[in-house]
């Protein structure tokens, strides 16, 4: 258990922010720059899932830029505008107190108050459901390619999902010298159309269109995998070392009563704000689809809304 400093305890934020990814750290540079108290608290390590990204590719001004850069600087250019940043601390608990404040209690114990809360903590790859799924989880099954494809070099591989981060994850497993497939119930592959064309055009990759995962085989680690086609209901077995998963994300939401839609992301109006007064949101915990560029935009948006509602209050 880290101990922290009483001052940062017992002082009142005007601004809360839970999860230090890249929503988190845009919307505390906002925050902070216009002068308010901003704390942010991060369950693991500040940088979130585009920490561990190899590039981050068209980001605004910047052509090209490794995720640990990005987002190592956003943690120097949130501390630079005043706001207290707190890693491995876990938050369990939101409480409203009475006069419009929060209470953020911590699974250690800690208790920090403040006027208003931004939910920024991302959320969970989605599981494919499979048996043996958990047995083989980092003995084959992965849900990050830039941290675990190192150790797949020159391997056939598969990616089960779609979308922007899968066709990331299958860019780097190419460049790693992997045999890519790319398996996924949808008829066509989701993303930026630039790097989806780069894909489709490279030797090393397949794209399986209308097909499943049905089975997963091996003894101490992954061999092979059973599929079926959506369309014909034919099966067939292929042999890979690992897959990937990019199905969807899990946001975590659990500290939060707020309403929700029907896949579990937070329902937000206009002004970023949850059903609960004084309570904002960002990023995956309400759209798992939007690439990092719009997830920083939104972030500061929601920052501004929680400076504009604690003016008006």
């Amino acid at each position: 258990m880290q101990i922290l400093d009483k001052k940062i305890t017992e002082e009142l934020y005007d601004i809360i922010i839970l999860g230090g990814g890249v929503a988190g750290l845009a919307a505390a540079m906002t925050g902070g720059r216009l002068g308010l108290r901003v704390l942010v608290l991060e369950k693991a390590v500040f940088g979130g899932s585009v920490a561990v990204l190899e590039t981050v590719s068209e980001y605004p001004g910047i052509a090209k830029i490794g995720g640990w850069e990005l987002t190592q600087t956003m943690v120097r250019q949130a501390e630079d505008a005043g706001c207290v940043l707190i890693d491995s601390i876990d938050a369990v608990d939101l409480l409203e107190f009475e006069g419009g404040t929060f209470g953020i209690k911590s699974s250690d114990a800690y208790q920090f108050r403040g006027r208003s809360v931004i939910i920024t903590t991302g959320g969970q790859p989605r599981p494919l459901g499979l048996e043996n799924e958990a047995r083989f989880a980092q003995r084959g099954i992965h849900t990050c390619a830039q941290c675990a494809g190192p150790r797949y070099k020159g391997k056939e591989v598969a990616i089960a999902g779609n979308g922007s981060w899968a066709v990331e994850a299958a860019l780097h497993l190419l460049s790693l010298g992997c045999r890519v497939s790319f398996i996924t119930g949808n008829a066509k592959m989701a993303g930026n159309v630039f790097l989806v064309d780069k894909l489709m055009r490279h030797e090393g990759f397949q794209f399986m269109a209308r097909c499943h995962i049905m089975k997963l085989h091996g003894a101490e680690c992954l061999e092979e995998i059973d599929l079926v086609d959506l369309k014909t209901g034919e099966t067939r077995r292929k042999k890979v070392t690992a897959v990937f998963v990019y199905r969807s994300i899990v946001p975590n939401i659990n500290i939060v009563t707020a309403r929700q839609n029907a896949k579990g992301f937070l329902l937000l109006d206009e002004n970023y704000m949850t059903s609960l007064p004084g309570v904002f949101a960002a990023g995956r915990v309400a759209d798992h689809k939007l690439p990092v560029q719009v997830i920083v935009g939104d972030a500061s948006r929601a920052a501004l809304s929680a400076v504009a509602w604690l003016q008006a209050d």
